[in-house]
């Protein structure tokens, strides 16, 4: 055992770092794409990243449940099965319909990824060890979120946006090979439990309706007739979901783990602002430094490396302390530092040479590292390992829908201050702004947004300190 918690813990790293490099990779990329196929509209190309977040918020959650009740090691394989084929074959499209139809598959395949990764390394690693697995775990997805705007202007640059599908495909072939023969079947133990497909399907139209509206809110207006139907529909949704599932013996979702179990709902909220927070100014900062300063996509990858190193080097080591000295103290601690680089970062644009802007990415790191391995092990460790998979599905879907909020909020905050057909323009085709107005704009656009940013970490802050100790049901 001691040997084989190490293999599922590098077969599932590997798995999550695919999947959440994939996020974020191709949105440097649209403008090359949307030039070489066939059928390019705005209106099209803008799913090609949205599908992909769209299709795993609707089913995580449902995934996680599934491999609760059926096993995990199935269902994660055919996950990177899934994501390996879909990339191959985005590798080889003409048509941009095609790639989104593939970017959806990928979404799902990246959903049976993200739903069983933490379950199965929280299954075999003891508990005095799950901070430390769960750091090194969470720190590939911070890791895949940051480097992908970053790796993905290098490719575009110096390469073709189609490799960008391609490196998966020789990764995922290993994982699918190495995984078949090291991989345990573990028992999940509740076989006798149904899946609840009436709770799958209302959560999923609560979510899916809820980030489309955000999605084009700002292309067709938030009193548009579109939006209001939207979010009609979603919280009709989520209304008729809580209502069913309280009255179903076999719930999709246990809603007692937010009525009485603190740390799983303040964690799994504050896990939500976290992402909000940082999904949007890690992209956005990558177009500052390319359409405000004018620096190459290649050269930006170095300036945007201090977050991610120090990030990936302290969450390992925060989710080993964690072990020792609990999460609570560490998450809070990490979130006010965050919201201290924010507000760092937002006064550098302004006043302070570049220098600045790497010395507060690297605060930022700390932050990210303090906070997200304790708060995953919290999450985690607060269930009974039978929930472990809803468990894990929960988080990812509390990623997915933080990353999709955040883009979102960025589109909110910088309308205020710049023309949406100028935003649209530097947003999708990397633009280098020369008119002195609109880069007085779009700084002003972006250190609003990073104050904001740094208000949300604070409020999770707050949550994280006031989850307690120990769950309620303990």
């Amino acid at each position: 055992m001691a040997r084989y918690k190490w293999v599922v813990l590098i077969i599932t790293t590997i798995g999550v770092f695919m999947s959440s490099l994939d996020g974020s990779i191709v949105n440097i990329a649209i403008p090359a794409l949307s030039r070489d196929l066939v059928g390019s509209s705005f209106q099209l190309v803008q799913w090609v990243p949205i599908i992909y977040l769209l299709v795993q918020a609707v089913t995580l959650v449902s995934f996680g449940r599934l491999s609760d009740l059926k096993g995990r090691k199935s269902f994660f394989l055919f996950g990177i099965a899934l994501f390996t084929v879909a990339s191959f074959l985005s590798t080889f499209v003409t048509f941009e319909i095609t790639l989104v139809i593939f970017r959806a598959v990928q979404g799902i395949g990246s959903s049976f990824i993200g739903a069983n990764a933490p379950s199965m390394i929280t299954d075999v690693f003891p508990r005095e060890e799950t901070g430390k697995a769960l750091g090194i775990n969470v720190a590939t997805i911070y890791l895949g979120l940051v480097i992908g705007p970053v790796l993905g202007g290098f490719i575009v640059q110096f390469f073709t946006w189609r490799l960008i599908f391609f490196i998966n495909v020789p990764i995922g072939i290993i994982v699918i090979i190495v995984g078949w023969f090291k991989l345990k079947k573990v028992n999940p133990g509740i076989k006798e439990e149904r899946f609840d497909i009436k709770g799958t399907l209302l959560f999923g139209a609560f979510l899916a309706t809820l980030l489309l509206a955000l999605t084009i809110a700002n292309q067709v207006g938030w009193g548009s007739i579109q939006v209001i139907l939207l979010l009609i529909i979603s919280v009709s949704s989520i209304i008729i979901f809580i209502y069913i599932e309280g009255k179903t013996r076999y719930p999709l979702f246990k809603l007692s783990l937010f009525r009485v179990n603190k740390i799983f709902a303040f964690a799994n909220f504050a896990a939500l602002l976290n992402y909000t927070a940082v999904s949007g100014v890690s992209f956005l900062l990558s177009i500052y430094l390319q359409s405000v300063l004018g620096i190459a996509p290649a050269i930006t990858a170095l300036y945007l490396l201090p977050t991610t190193i120090t990030m990936a080097s302290v969450a390992p080591l925060s989710g080993r302390l964690s072990d020792r000295v609990g999460t609570r103290i560490l998450t809070t601690l990490g979130l006010i530092i965050m919201a201290i680089g924010f507000i760092i970062l937002s006064v550098d644009l302004q006043f302070l040479p570049l220098i600045y802007i790497i010395i507060a990415q690297f605060i930022v790191g700390v932050g990210i590292g303090l906070f997200s391995s304790p708060n995953n092990s919290a999450i985690m460790n607060s269930v009974e390992p039978r929930d472990h998979g809803i468990a894990a599905g929960t988080l990812s879907t509390m990623r997915v829908v933080g990353q999709s909020t955040s883009v979102a909020l960025l589109s909110v905050i910088l309308t205020f201050f710049i023309p949406l057909s100028l935003l649209n323009l530097i947003l999708g085709n990397q633009t280098v702004i020369t008119d002195p107005t609109a880069i007085t704009e779009f700084t002003m656009g972006m250190q609003v947004l990073l104050i904001v940013s740094a208000i949300i970490c604070l409020v999770g802050a707050v949550l994280s300190f006031m989850r307690g100790k120990k769950p309620i049901t303990d």
